[in-house]
């Protein structure tokens, strides 16, 4: 698949390179077809410019009984260069620390002309596929047709879906009723031995002599029991050797949750799942005695945090947005109608790009067919726009990930004498268990207590400091920060003001007790101030940020170079 930005390719690259060391001590390594120990940097470097990058995983089946699967890939990527004309620059790793062993592939978009390089969907998606079964083919010998059988069969009793109900199902047709007698004669105590499992797991019932109903949405059922299989393993991994923590039916968050909880935790354990090793999931251990797991999407997200992390877990929010408020409140003045001069009209303060994302936003609901634009670029707004709005945003949400915000990069053993405004000096102790890692953050806010009166720092008797407390913690921080990269920069360190403008070359970023910040160099010194992950993708380039009441928004200013 395709990835839209250099810093989500660092970071997927840097996740896969990590999990492909054996072991925890190693540094993982990339490869292309060249070398074991591919140059990371300046893979990355020469995609900067490129408008795309593709991203595979390659799984075979028999990945295991291959000696290595570094040939696998590098011949698999070289019958790619046969079919698509051209040499490919590309990086891969290794996981085999897993059940399933296999191959991250990431190719650039170019060509060796430099022109774009164009992959067909069904080459994607069918083609490699096939080229990588030759291949295993080639390497292992023909399966037989005893070792297919046996293969299949092992999977009569799995609860989970597999090849077989794929099979019952098609045969069941639209109905769901299915004739054992239809069956193929070879295959036909197979496929009795599945539909004796079915009805042990409530799947299927037998209504007449040789003749099933499959219950309804089987398909969708027996994903699920699969996938929470590979949780609760993963989760008994997580928690082995722990004491006092709860693994109940809750440890699932899901994204549709009624009650939109946000669970905040220490990251016990991370990693991937799914067919395609491509979702991304995090265990927590929570505040309340409670293992929590989350799928959270797209895995680069992996490579920002460790184990011991701090991060909150939440579904996503299916409330209307700022922007459908204020249409529906435009609409309602104007007889269901929104336009953009309207908005002007209603808000002369309103600039072109704030009122041209509002249209971007009616696009979109639009194509889900909640307005209706009219032939003169006005908009038709419902009465009741917002709760369909927050009906369609509940409907999406199903097949969201959950959002997650990472409170502190830093374990609970570092922020105790921390110089800076940690997590703990904001953490909600009331809502701490008496247990498990609740029991760790109330051990660690008494000793974050007896710290900070050390260095000055008393603590109210309601537990909570004033944000002028918090504000001397977070510049202390920030000056020990600035003392550090004047000597790397050879710059003199100036505070950033309370409000105001701000212009420079975003230089770096810094992990810091208080938080994430961002290095901004000018001409003759430098700043530091919060970090927004805008910033990005604008590593080295000059940028603009105006600091109003806390916040800060930043923009994109043209040319490189250091600004005065």
């Amino acid at each position: 698949m395709s990835a839209s930005s250099v810093g989500a390719l660092r970071a997927h690259l840097g996740y896969i390179r990590r999990d492909s060391a054996a072991l925890d001590q190693e540094k993982g390594r990339l490869f292309n077809d060249i070398s074991d120990d591919a140059p990371t940097r300046d893979f990355v470097e020469n995609a900067e410019k490129d408008r795309h990058h593709f991203r595979f995983i390659v799984s075979p089946e028999d990945g295991a009984e291959l000696a290595d699967l570094k040939p696998f890939a590098r011949d698999l990527v070289s019958q790619m260069e046969t079919d698509l004309g051209t040499r490919l620059d590309w990086v891969a790793a290794v996981h085999d620390d897993t059940a399933h062993p296999h191959a991250h592939i990431v190719v650039r978009g170019k060509r060796d002309d430099g022109r774009d390089l164009v992959m067909p969907r069904a080459y994607i998606s069918h083609t490699i596929r096939n080229r990588a079964e030759g291949l295993v083919t080639l390497e292992l010998g023909p399966e037989t047709v005893l070792e297919a059988k046996q293969k299949i069969a092992r999977e009569a009793s799995a609860e989970r879906l597999t090849r077989i109900d794929r099979f019952l199902i098609r045969q069941a047709g639209e109905a769901g009723e299915l004739k054992l007698g239809k069956s193929p004669s070879e295959w036909r105590s197979v496929h009795a031995a599945r539909l004796k499992t079915l009805e042990r797991l409530g799947l299927a019932e037998k209504t007449g002599r040789a003749v099933w109903k499959l219950a309804d949405a089987l398909e969708a059922i027996l994903t699920g029991l699969g996938e929470r299989r590979d949780i609760a393993k993963a989760m008994n991994r997580a928690l082995a050797g722990l004491e006092g923590r709860r693994f109940d039916p809750d440890a699932i968050l899901k994204s549709v949750d009624p009650n939109g909880r946000k669970v905040t935790g220490a990251v016990l354990a991370k990693g991937v799942s799914g067919e395609g090793h491509d979702q991304a999931y995090v265990i927590l251990d929570g505040l309340d005695g409670r293992a929590v797991y989350g799928g959270i999407g797209d895995p680069s997200q992996l490579e920002d945090m460790d184990i011991g992390s701090v991060v909150s877990l939440r579904p996503p929010d299916t409330s209307p947005k700022p922007a459908d408020r204020t249409v529906a409140e435009i609409a309602a003045r104007h007889q269901g109608i929104y336009s953009a001069g309207l908005h002007q009209s209603s808000d002369p303060k309103a600039g072109p790009e704030f009122i041209a994302a509002h249209v971007r936003r009616l696009e979109a609901l639009r194509r889900a067919g909640l307005v209706r634009r009219e032939s003169d670029g006005s908009w038709h707004i419902p009465d009741d726009h917002l709760s369909k709005v927050e009906a369609w945003q509940r409907r999406r949400a199903g097949r969201a990930p959950l959002s997650m915000t990472i409170e502190s990069r830093s374990p609970l053993s570092a922020q105790q004498s921390a110089i800076g405004a940690t997590w703990l000096d904001h953490a909600p102790a009331y809502e701490a268990s008496h247990v498990g890692w609740g029991g760790e953050v109330r051990d660690a806010l008494n000793n974050r207590i007896a710290f900070l009166k050390e260095i000055g720092i008393t603590v109210p008797a309601n537990g909570k400091l004033s944000e002028k407390q918090l504000g001397k913690l977070e510049q202390m921080d920030l000056d020990a920060a600035g003392k550090e990269v004047s000597h790397s920069l050879g710059k003199t360190y100036r505070r950033a003001p309370n409000a105001g403008r701000i212009e420079g070359v975003y230089k770096q970023h810094l992990d810091r007790p208080s938080g994430r910040f961002a290095v901004i160099e000018r001409q003759n010194d430098f700043t530091i101030v919060p970090w927004r992950k805008v910033l990005e993708r604008n590593r080295g380039k000059s940028v603009t940020g105006q600091i109003s009441k806390g916040q800060i928004s930043w923009t994109l200013t043209k040319g490189r170079g250091i600004g005065r």
